[in-house]
């Protein structure tokens, strides 16, 4: 894994950047009307923890 990325082209950034918005917006009260905030955050930031992983096990380059 000699080749470099800029860190806008890394999946494992982006899940990681969507899981911190939804989690911002599930604190600040600002979620979709009819959705109830603890089954959306524990699915979004879920479902973002497991694709960050997975995308850095597949990674081919580094941040750089």
């Amino acid at each position: 894994m000699e080749d470099l990325k800029p860190w806008w082209t890394s999946k494992a950034i982006w899940t990681g950047f969507i899981g911190s918005v939804w989690g911002i917006a599930g604190t600040l009260g600002v979620l979709p009307a009819g959705l109830d905030q603890t089954d959306v955050l524990t699915v979004v930031l879920a479902l973002t923890g497991i694709g960050g992983v997975l995308f850095r096990k597949t990674a081919t380059a580094r941040i750089g």
